[in-house]
């Protein structure tokens, strides 16, 4: 367990401790009981990022499409869309940093051709974070009906 660090550990140790002032463990408390809770742990994180994963994707990909079909290839930076004219000024602040800060080799070679536009949705969307993507779709007027 070499590659494991002492604190990492310790959290799943925590509650097999009697007194956590003076780190007393309960009678029966095993190492190897930890380092399976830890191993579930890994596995189970593993499961949930997998799926979060496979829904982050479908709303990327749902976002852009029917979004993009109704409302144009640049429909992210069009305030009619968006009700909250603050979160919007905020989101284009936040995109703008993100595409500029993107290494991705799309983006780079989207600026180095057009260094004056900004990338269509299809290519913007695929890097923002997930926390701007829900931000963006939250403030999306309720009332269109790509957003059902």
């Amino acid at each position: 367990m070499a590659n494991i660090s002492y604190y990492r550990l310790k959290g799943y140790w925590w509650e097999m401790q009697t007194d956590k002032a003076n780190h007393w463990f309960a009678p029966d408390s095993y190492f190897e009981d930890v380092i399976d809770l830890y191993n579930f742990d890994r596995h189970f994180r593993l499961i949930v990022f997998n799926a979060i994963e496979r829904i982050e994707i479908a709303l990327r990909t749902k976002m852009i499409y029917h979004l993009a079909l109704s409302y144009g290839a640049a429909w992210y930076l069009d305030s009619s869309l968006f009700p909250n004219k603050k979160y919007f000024s905020d989101f284009k602040h936040k995109i703008h940093s993100e595409l500029s800060d993107s290494s991705e080799e799309f983006i780079i070679k989207h600026y180095k051709n057009h260094p004056q536009e900004t990338p269509e949705a299809w290519k913007a969307l695929e890097v923002v974070t997930l926390g701007s993507l829900s931000k963006l779709y939250s403030n999306l007027d309720h009332q269109l009906p790509e957003k059902a």
